[in-house]
């Protein structure tokens, strides 16, 4: 699956919810005007074409609130309670897209920890919970992306030094020169951590190339 990722700057003058990023997009569409010079003996029409600019600007809100961090998304830390993570980020972001609810953990087919999991979407971004180690549910870890539409959803999760999906390699070891940048193997794709527990895929390791997902915390196969 190919992937468009949009970028943008925040804009501080908007809601503290949301910024905004303006895409603009040209259009030219071709206008064809026909000119019909009368004679007494032929007719003779000349053709001319003028090219019209059409000017598109959609606006993209920018989600705030959810820092993508080592130690959860924003306020939701990692071993918080479950249903308040989940309250906190539908004020945020509004309804799940899926809940599974809680189920048995051998049931989840992929080395879940724990008795009960529980996987919460809100489109590209899936939150994980468990029973894990205090028997408490608790919020484990988040993956973000890669993106299943042109534009991830929510748009705009970032690290506190603006580093989200879409940031090429480059902007990465610019804000965190200690990364660490893996090629693919025979296991998996290009990635990268940036310290343990806050990682994420690569379409590559070159300069130019960006980050595809993020992976905050400790989920099921690892």
């Amino acid at each position: 699956m190919t992937a468009i990722f949009v970028a943008g700057c925040s804009d501080e003058s908007s809601s503290a919810g949301t910024s905004t990023t303006a895409i603009t997009t040209t259009t030219t569409v071709p206008a064809t005007t026909t000119t019909v010079a009368p004679t007494t003996t032929s007719t003779t029409s000349t053709t001319s074409t003028t090219v019209l600019a059409i000017t598109t600007t959609t606006t993209i809100a920018k989600v705030k609130g959810l820092p993508l961090s080592v130690s959860g998304l924003g306020d939701a830390l990692f071993d918080a309670d479950a249903d308040g993570v989940v309250d906190y980020v539908n004020s945020i972001l509004g309804i799940p897209t899926t809940d599974s609810g809680w189920i048995d953990a051998t049931a989840s087919g992929v080395g879940c920890s724990g008795t009960m999991v529980r996987f919460v979407d809100w489109n590209d971004l899936s939150l994980f919970f468990t029973d894990d180690v205090t028997a408490v549910r608790h919020f484990a870890a988040y993956t973000y992306g890669p993106a299943f539409a042109a534009v991830i959803v929510p748009y705009g999760l970032a690290t506190d030094a603006g580093i989200g999906v879409g940031s090429t390699v480059a902007e990465l070891r610019a804000a965190y020169p200690a990364v660490n940048v893996v090629p693919e193997d025979e296991f998996s794709g290009p990635s990268f951590e940036i310290e343990t527990g806050l990682r994420g895929g690569l379409t590559g390791t070159a300069d130019t190339d960006v980050i595809l997902s993020f992976v905050g915390g400790f989920g099921c196969g690892e």
